[in-house]
């Protein structure tokens, strides 16, 4: 993870995702991150406390408009739904190719 990641990012979910999404997104990524299920590894604690940041600001309704705007100011706030994605009806399975380390995964919008 680059530390240029923006909060949407970390979270793996979309500017434009709901607050229960954005509820459930941190709490998956909090349970697989959580340092107690990774023993030994100081990575998890960084990332699990990057994430409770992300979390923090974005579900404030007035923190969450404050990022935005600072965002959309430094023009780095942007939807990537979508970017990379094979055309539509050939899409396929997301885990199909690549392993997936969490069990439950924000499949990207059609």
């Amino acid at each position: 993870m680059k530390s240029e990641d923006t909060l949407y990012e970390i979270l793996e979910v979309s500017p434009h995702a709901s607050a229960s999404v954005i509820k459930a997104a941190y709490r998956c990524l909090a349970q697989c991150n959580h340092p107690d299920k990774n023993a030994g590894a100081d990575a998890a604690s960084q990332r699990l406390a990057r994430i409770n940041h992300a979390y923090s600001v974005l579900s404030d309704p007035d923190k969450r408009r404050r990022y935005d705007q600072m965002m959309a100011l430094h023009g780095n706030l942007n939807d990537r739904r979508g970017s990379g994605m094979a055309a539509a009806g050939s899409a396929r399975p997301i885990a199909a190719d690549r392993q997936v380390s969490r069990a439950f995964v924000f499949r990207p919008l059609d």
